[in-house]
């Protein structure tokens, strides 16, 4: 592993770290608010009893997100391998230029 992954592995956990800290000492302050405030009345206009739920709206925006990543990550994944040379292409590419630095000399 490179020096730099490391880096990157170590930052990336203890801001994540730091990021769950943070969460839960938020829920645990608002959990006393929470208790206190009384829960909503079911929706009576029409029509509001079909709208979707806090939770079903966040499993979509989170399916939909986790998707996006996915596939912003397998395309950067098929970038890196089209613009990156494999080693038979770099000794074929470099193989001339040998030829022609060794017929010069």
């Amino acid at each position: 592993m490179s020096n730099y992954v490391k880096l990157v592995t170590d930052a990336t956990d203890s801001y994540l770290a730091a990021l769950t800290e943070t969460q839960d000492t938020f829920l645990k302050a608002i959990a006393p608010l929470a208790a206190w405030v009384p829960a909503p009345p079911p929706p009576a206009a029409p029509g509001f009893a079909e709208l979707p739920t806090m939770q079903e709206t966040m499993d979509v925006s989170f399916s939909f997100g986790q998707k996006l990543l996915k596939r912003q990550q397998d395309f950067t994944e098929k970038l890196i391998a089209t613009v990156t040379p494999s080693a038979t292409a770099n000794a074929s590419r470099n193989a001339p230029a040998r030829a022609k630095s060794a017929v010069a000399s």
